[in-house]
């Protein structure tokens, strides 16, 4: 029960920190806050969306860089979310699945 309503409160800020993101307010970017913090209640209690994330920053590098700068500076539960979906497992199957090496029609099969 507990997680279930931890995974809704992550789902909740998340959404209102997307909208209130591109808001014009008196402070900008506040809707960060409540973005952040609902990714790191949802790394801590939902492996999918753990995965999810750790593909999104193995897709695009310059989010992941974004994450590790802000991580260095970030609350605690910030950096442990960073440090959780960091995707160096996803690149190490990637060189993995590389170094495969797909049979030619002519070479005999061991």
């Amino acid at each position: 029960m507990r997680r279930i309503l931890l995974v809704v409160l992550g789902w909740t800020l998340i959404v209102i920190g997307a909208a209130v993101t591109p808001m014009p307010v008196p402070i900008p970017m506040i809707g960060l806050g409540p973005l952040l913090l609902g990714c790191a209640i949802l790394t801590a209690n939902s492996k999918s969306f753990r995965r999810g994330l750790a593909r999104l920053r193995y897709r695009f590098h310059w989010l992941s860089r974004h994450f590790d700068q802000f991580a260095e500076r970030g609350p605690a539960a910030i950096r442990h979310m960073v440090r959780r979906t960091r995707p160096m497992v996803l690149m190490r199957h990637a060189r993995m699945r590389a170094r495969k090496r797909v049979p030619d029609i002519g070479d005999p099969v061991r």
